[in-house]
């Protein structure tokens, strides 16, 4: 009895709790995203996972930016104009920009973040940026001169950061990477309001947003919700919990299509998952047999891809033989018969043994040429991979069966990442979203890259040359070809095998919810895409307005663990509009918790949660 009186006191606590919260944020909409990836970094300079793009993107705008369709429109730039021989650009920002903290967004912000991310090599702007030079004209005019030809422009994506927030960070290329970046100051539709490590990540609408003009935000805050795993993720979405459910698995799409008020995207933009191999062109310790083409290519030919496609991805997945260097599917060559590497087993024994790596002591394993180590290899799962897990159980049954130990060692994506850098590994799985030009992705693979986003530890001189040639190239057929070219030459060095296109599997509560827009148009995600087009136009079902086609802002036609929460400074601390469902479920969390002390006073913080 006496728990009974503890649990209706502890509830009605937060009942009265509760009632100022929601007086408090009355009229304001929140949409709830769960996902399962965590946040490693806040910082745009250095950090590479799809949470943290979706937040940067939101948070800042580019000079310019994609629509729906893939087309370059404007973003903080109305309009831009080309020199004659299409190395200088001049672009005039829109009038009256501002940051979300009331400061002047000028020409002098869009020079200091792309010549400083070319002198210190910022690892998200420097492949674009590096041979840049922006000078300012004017404090809506800046001029951006590229010392070579550069098909991408006048396309310059990469996000612009106030240079009165991050300028006394950026001393040098090293220590911009440390600042946490919790300031809440942006130019996007959403700006950062509160941070909770490994839990939530807000976002309120920045009413200084230039889109906003004429109209109100159909969302006035996102929470990002981190869910241990997809099972919790898709049980949350069917209760209410949460709004929109990113990564869904394949084995849950028929039971929530089956629920009217759930609506599921299957959606594309060109990414892919790997098994990557460590061919042994880096500094570190991997097994000599790794550095042998053979072997690799053997590995290719004894991973069941089309098993992943349905066992794994119910086949909702694609399965493809070489990288996707862009969203665009041109830049991706037709792969000749003899470099598909379909699954056939009795190949690889056969190309193995005809390289000599033979079982010389008839224990199943095969050993190095002329006897000696054994190929045992070091298998990394990537625990925060979805598939991760069962990927790998299924490569050490393929490799077993070509006569290849694996041992699995289970890390997240940060241990996995620095592992990678060091070149302590055999293999891995993980996977990419290309961007839109080809440069990008062609990038991770060139020499200079090994140690930083080189994942694979390859080089190759031919493709290097390539890869510089094409970057300049402003003949589109001709760099097609380079881009074809390069492509195929990775696809033979085996670095990158057992790839699926995978889609993005999300689901959202249409009972709630209208105005998600695709990117790309045809079959992409609706969230989690390029460029975050979906965001403005989300709406309660029956408000007032409705979805456009265009990118965020595109109103102008361009010529030629811890558990404490972080609150970015001068924000509110409440990080919820209204009684959300999450605000709801915290306080569950807390009835269930205070209980549990009754019971019993052992139990654990994880045990609570």
């Amino acid at each position: 009895m006496r728990r009974v009186v503890v649990f209706l006191s502890v509830l009605a606590l937060a009942l009265a709790t509760l009632v100022p919260v929601a007086s408090a944020q009355e009229g304001e909409t929140t949409l709830v995203v769960g996902l399962t990836q965590n946040w490693e970094t806040l910082n745009p300079t250095a950090g590479w996972l799809m949470s943290e793009w979706e937040m940067w993107i939101l948070q800042y705008s580019a000079l310019t930016t994609n629509d729906a369709d893939m087309e370059t429109v404007p973003d903080l730039a109305e309009s831009w104009i080309a020199s004659d021989d299409g190395l200088t650009w001049t672009y005039t920002l829109r009038e009256g920009l501002t940051w979300s903290d009331g400061t002047p967004l000028t020409a002098e912000d869009v020079a200091w973040t792309i010549n400083t991310s070319a002198e210190q090599e910022w690892m998200n702007h420097y492949e674009v940026t590096a041979d840049l030079t922006a000078t300012v004209i004017d404090e809506r005019t800046v001029q951006i001169t590229s010392a070579v030809p550069d098909p991408r422009l006048p396309d310059v994506g990469v996000l612009i950061l106030p240079k009165h927030i991050w300028e006394p960070v950026a001393t040098d290329g090293e220590e911009v990477t440390y600042y946490e970046n919790l300031d809440g100051v942006g130019s996007g539709p959403y700006v950062l309001e509160e941070y909770r490590p490994s839990q939530t990540l807000t976002m309120r609408a920045n009413p200084n947003w230039y889109g906003w003009e004429g109209r109100e935000p159909g969302v006035d805050r996102i929470i990002f919700r981190q869910f241990g795993n997809m099972d919790a993720l898709v049980a949350a979405l069917k209760s209410g919990e949460i709004d929109f459910a990113a990564s869904v698995p394949g084995s849950a799409i028929d039971d929530l299509e089956a629920d009217p008020n759930i609506e599921v995207i299957v959606g594309f933009q060109a990414g892919w998952e790997q098994i990557g191999t460590n061919a042994g062109d880096g500094d570190g310790d991997v097994h000599p047999a790794m550095t042998d083409v053979n072997v690799r290519q053997a590995m290719a030919y004894a991973v069941d891809t089309q098993a992943i496609v349905e066992d794994l991805w119910y086949g909702t997945a694609r399965e493809i033989h070489s990288i996707n260097p862009s969203i665009d599917k041109r830049w991706t060559p037709e792969i000749p018969a003899d470099l598909v590497f379909a699954y056939d087993p009795a190949k690889a024994n056969q190309i193995l043994d005809e390289a000599g790596y033979l079982d010389t002591d008839g224990d199943g394993v095969r050993e190095m040429p002329g006897g000696g180590d054994p190929l045992h290899f070091r298998h990394v799962v990537n625990t925060n991979s979805d598939m991760g897990a069962a990927i790998g159980e299924l490569f050490v049954g393929w490799m077993d069966a070509i006569g290849i130990e694996v041992e699995l060692i289970s890390l997240d994506s940060d241990q996995l990442g620095a592992v990678i850098a060091e070149g302590t590994y055999e293999t891995y799985n993980w996977g990419w979203t290309p961007s839109l030009d080809p440069s990008s992705m062609l990038s991770v693979f060139i020499c200079d890259e090994i140690g930083s986003f080189n994942d694979v530890n390859w080089c190759s001189e031919e493709y290097d040359a390539l890869y510089e040639a094409q970057k300049v190239e402003l003949d589109e057929a001709t760099r097609l070809q380079q881009v074809h070219e390069a492509t195929l030459i990775l696809t033979e060095g085996a670095v990158y095998i057992g790839m699926v296109e995978v889609p993005e599997i999300q689901a959202y509560r249409a009972d709630r919810w209208e105005g998600f827009l695709r990117q790309p148009a045809a079959d992409g995600p609706v969230l989690f895409n390029f460029a975050g087009i979906s965001y403005p136009n989300i709406r309660p079902v029956g408000a007032e307005g409705g979805p456009t086609t265009t990118a965020p802002g595109d109103t102008t036609t361009q010529p030629s663990g811890d558990t404490t929460g972080t609150t970015a400074p001068g924000q509110p601390e409440e990080s919820g509009g209204g009684v959300s469902p999450a605000v709801i479920g915290g306080l569950a969390a807390v009835v269930v918790a205070a209980i549990a002390v009754v019971v019993s006073r052992r139990k654990s913080e994880d045990e609570r949660e």
